[in-house]
């Protein structure tokens, strides 16, 4: 059974899935949510469906796509997770607002914005009487990749999540872990990176430097690195260059214990990225234009089971 947005705000009934509408908010930058800068509400909706074998409630892996949007991987990947008894959700943060694909505009929809969208699902669903709210993951590919990190970042879940609502792990695939927080305060839930040596769309050094960080402070990831692969090593199609899609450099921004976030080149000149046009200016003025996407059978196959595997063991 199918819930509407009046339904949804009151309660859910044993057994109902399919396709969800909620409340979520469009922050263009973590600047808005950390300050508690007022946001226009927004419509969304994701789907919801339960493995084929019953059992009394489910954990749950919310799923968030990438800048192209959902592709065929990311559908493999959810049948996946339904096979090996967990429940999904897909989010739709694009069709929510009209958007098809972000590859050539990163400005469209942001990081800030599907995460918002990511705790406003895990807030209503760990409501369903058929979902263990101990037990919801978060995963996602490239910007729901990055999402699966920063989600893990408490300085923001205090504020997307204030009734303590929190992801029991997350699976981040070939994420951009672009910002580095001068605040480092990390969930305790496990962190899985699953990364391409020769990801040139979101560089894996970005990973590499923030993941021991993380650890040392409070928080708990890992990294799987693939040898030979590119970004998107879990598609069937070839790799092939794109050469209008805004890739990430391979330095960190910063985002401030005041929440701005910027660029500091190597004088030590900072850019602030916390507007629309800030950031069209930096893109302007430094963006990397152009990256490989493309699979890697043997990748594609490891992550499928790394990433069940991850899950299978963080459910006990």
């Amino acid at each position: 059974m199918n819930k509407t947005l009046k339904q949804m705000e009151h309660k859910f009934n044993p057994g109902d899935q399919g396709v969800i509408a909620y409340k979520s908010s469009n922050p263009f930058e973590f600047f808005h949510i950390l300050n508690s800068k007022k946001q226009d509400e927004q419509d969304m909706s994701g789907t919801l469906i339960f493995p084929e074998k019953k059992k009394k409630t489910y954990p749950l892996v919310i799923c968030m796509h990438g800048s192209l949007g959902w592709r065929g991987h990311h559908h493999e990947h959810a049948v996946n997770f339904l096979n090996n008894g967990f429940a999904i959700f897909r989010v739709n943060s694009f069709d929510a607002r009209q958007v098809v694909s972000i590859v050539e505009d990163q400005m469209q929809v942001t990081l800030a914005t599907v995460l918002a969208d990511c705790f406003n699902a895990l807030k209503i669903l760990s409501k369903h009487p058929d979902i263990d709210p101990t037990k919801i993951f978060i995963t996602g590919w490239s910007l729901g990749g990055s999402t699966a990190i920063y989600s893990a970042w408490e300085p923001l879940a205090e504020k997307l999540a204030p009734g303590g609502e929190r992801f029991a792990g997350h699976i981040a695939f070939y994420p951009g872990a672009f910002m580095w927080p001068e605040e480092m305060r990390w969930s305790k839930s496990p962190i899985l990176n699953l990364i391409g040596e020769d990801d040139d769309y979101t560089p894996s050094i970005l990973i590499e430097k923030l993941s021991p960080a993380i650890n040392e402070n409070g928080g708990n990831s890992e990294i799987i690195s693939y040898e030979g692969s590119h970004h998107s090593f879990d598609a069937i199609d070839p790799v092939m260059f794109i050469p209008n899609a805004i890739a990430v450099g391979r330095r960190h921004t910063i985002v401030g214990k005041d929440g701005s976030h910027y660029h500091e080149d190597k004088e030590g000149k900072k850019t602030f990225m916390n507007e629309p046009h800030e950031r069209a200016q930096l893109f302007k003025d430094r963006a990397k234009i152009g990256a490989h996407l493309g699979g890697n059978w043997k990748a594609r196959r490891s992550s499928m089971k790394d990433s069940v595997n991850f899950l299978l063991e963080n459910i006990n």
